[in-house]
């Protein structure tokens, strides 16, 4: 019996929620950029561009190491900005190579969709806040895996899938995505960091006090497992309802541009 492969399940997920109402990725990073003076756009993880070609910025940054874009999607991001550049590389090359670029281009609002390992977001997050403003935000997506296999950590998709066994193969990844939350939670006390509860987790950063932290150490961030995320899920991932997200641009939005 050959076996039964979901394997487009995450974009047609993906596509359902985002033809919902309420909050998702998309809309958080629009109402982020709405109101700014000529804002700047990064997004990792491209892909196909399903939240690329949606988003509306002066400039836009897309970032991937192998894009699957096609004409009608690239035609859709660039028609949504004034002016939008294609970086087919790692992000670690991208910030390694690119400080000059994005220098004289300070960050309005980020996305981090890319690789789903906790490290990898970590660096990406890090990286972002280099050369994001100070009233500048960045959202992550893969936050809140519902159910054990979705939060199972794997080096791409294709390891997810080869790594599940039996006829039927669930095909919604969100890696372990939620540890780099509970990290930037541990490590660092100057953000205001946490997870809207929709869309399979929206993580959301931005300079300024936190209003609680967390205490593990990276050894202890390494060993916690899907069942400690779902023990304790509100409060490590300082888990907040949807509609917090006008609260949380709102406190940002006073702070000093660049």
């Amino acid at each position: 019996m050959g076996r039964i492969v979901a394997v487009n399940f995450n974009d047609r997920l993906t596509m359902l929620v985002d033809a919902l109402p309420g909050v998702n990725r998309i809309k958080a990073v629009q109402r982020a950029l709405d109101g700014r003076t000529n804002p700047v756009y990064l997004e990792i993880g491209v892909s196909k561009g399903l939240a690329f070609r949606q988003i509306s910025a002066d400039e836009k940054i897309a970032v991937d190491p192998a894009f699957r874009l096609s004409d009608e999607t690239r035609a859709q991001a660039d028609a949504r900005g004034r002016a939008t550049h294609y970086f087919e590389v790692t992000s670690d090359d991208f910030f390694a190579t690119q400080g000059d670029f994005l220098a004289q281009r300070p960050i309005d609002v980020a996305l981090i969709d890319g690789m789903h390992t906790y490290e990898q977001v970590v660096r990406d997050v890090e990286n972002t806040l280099r050369f994001l403003r100070d009233d500048g935000v960045i959202f992550l997506h893969d936050c809140n895996p519902p159910f054990e296999l979705a939060g199972r950590r794997a080096e791409s998709w294709d390891d997810f899938i080869a790594g599940q066994s039996g006829p039927l193969v669930i095909g919604l990844w969100n890696g372990d995505v939620w540890k780099a939350i509970v990290h930037l939670r541990s490590t660092r006390p100057d953000l205001l960091v946490g997870v809207l509860k929709c869309d399979q987790g929206v993580g959301f950063v931005r300079k300024g006090a936190p209003e609680s932290t967390l205490p593990y150490s990276v050894e202890q961030i390494e060993g916690l497992t899907y069942a400690d995320l779902k023990a304790d899920r509100k409060r490590l991932l300082n888990l907040k309802s949807p509609r917090y997200l006008d609260e949380f641009l709102s406190a940002g939005a006073g702070s000093a541009r660049n």
